[in-house]
């Protein structure tokens, strides 16, 4: 399991400022479901559609055995948590994940190059996310910030996570806004592992803990499609 990077914690004494929260837990325990703000909007940018040469639409929903396929995706990349795969690129474990189910890979949409945005299937929308979906990342990164109120203090804990160009698959959907990823090569080098993260802002407070989670950069989603 990937660790959250920590930015820094304080104590305020309740006489000097006024807030809500408790301290956050594992990276595995995020506490009580999120209740979502109605205002908050997921960054879904797709990249331009003229170089990518992708023919497929509506995500590949309804053809037989993508079900079968998905299940193939993500049990490869979960058999190898622990493990480097290929040369321990990013792009190595999920190329492999897709071509071990029979699905196409990135070079089946596009040109392969070190800093592309690879596009690696259907795009699909945050909302239509589900395991085994490919996330492409740019420039991404969240900030999480968690506050806990006691007695006669304020405990401030925050933490981030950051994907500058990384490419993940999805392992599972939380209902409470996290997202666990499967991945490798974060930290540089780093083996097959699963990771939590956001892609919309969260906002939220329940008994005395308040969870602030900021999304930044860029991120495209795909459905893996049969060859």
């Amino acid at each position: 399991m990937c660790i959250p990077r920590p930015r820094g914690a304080r104590r305020c004494l309740l006489e000097e400022t006024m807030a809500g929260g408790f301290r956050p837990g594992p990276v595995d325990d995020l506490g009580p479901s999120l209740v979502i703000d109605d205002g908050t909007l997921a960054r879904t940018e797709m990249p331009p559609p003229a170089p990518i040469g992708l023919k497929a639409k509506g995500g590949g929903e309804g053809k037989q055995g993508s079900a079968n396929l998905c299940n193939q995706v993500v049990a490869f990349a979960r058999a190898r948590i622990g493990q480097r795969v290929g040369h321990g690129e990013c792009f190595d474990l999920v190329d492999r994940a897709l071509r071990n189910a029979g699905a196409k890979s990135a070079a089946d949409f596009g040109a392969v190059t070190d800093d592309a945005d690879y596009v690696w299937g259907a795009p699909v929308t945050l909302a239509q996310l589900r395991p085994c979906d490919i996330i492409q990342f740019r420039n991404y990164r969240y900030d999480r910030t968690v506050e806990t109120t006691t007695a006669t203090e304020i405990n401030t804990q925050t933490d981030y996570q950051e994907r500058p160009h990384h490419t993940a698959i999805v392992e599972r959907v939380g209902a409470d806004g996290a997202f666990t990823v499967l991945e490798q090569n974060i930290p540089p080098g780093g083996p097959v592992q699963r990771c939590q993260l956001f892609f919309f802002n969260i906002n939220t407070r329940s008994g005395n803990q308040t969870i602030t989670v900021t999304v930044h950069g860029r991120f495209w989603f795909y459905r893996p499609q049969p060859h």
